[in-house]
């Protein structure tokens, strides 16, 4: 019975969403903010964690940032998901959308330079299948 209930939880494990090849979102500067980095999306069912990292921000300086329909640099202004802040170059958010339905359509994720300067945006990547 043990090796049985060891079977199952070694499967479960195996088939488990956190161990899914996550999508890299490479993410380049704009507006010459010299910021750039990626994102890696990682399906997790019926959500998808978002992890960015970003090289050059600025220091103490919160940088919001969501996934807009459209592609970068033309994305549409009205997020389709809110993403948390990054600060410090990072960033971790849970969204409620499957990351297959984030590849059906254009999505962009756009981040702005400050909550002071959200019509800025200094970096930006495309959402594609790889």
């Amino acid at each position: 019975m043990k090796k049985l209930i060891v079977a199952f939880a070694v499967a479960g494990l195996a088939l488990s969403p956190v161990f899914a090849k996550p999508l890299k979102v490479p993410l380049k500067a704009e507006n010459g903010s010299g910021e750039s980095g990626y994102a890696l999306l990682y399906p997790h069912g019926s959500r998808t964690r978002v992890v960015v990292h970003l090289h050059g921000t600025p220091k103490g300086v919160v940088q919001p940032e969501h996934i807009h329909p459209g592609s970068c640099p033309n994305i549409n202004p009205r997020p389709a998901y809110m993403l948390k802040s990054v600060r410090n170059g990072k960033a971790v958010t849970m969204i409620h959308v499957r990351l297959k339905n984030l590849l059906k359509r254009p999505f962009a994720i756009n981040v702005h330079a400050s909550h002071q300067d959200m019509q800025k945006s200094v970096a930006c990547g495309d959402i594609r299948a790889q």
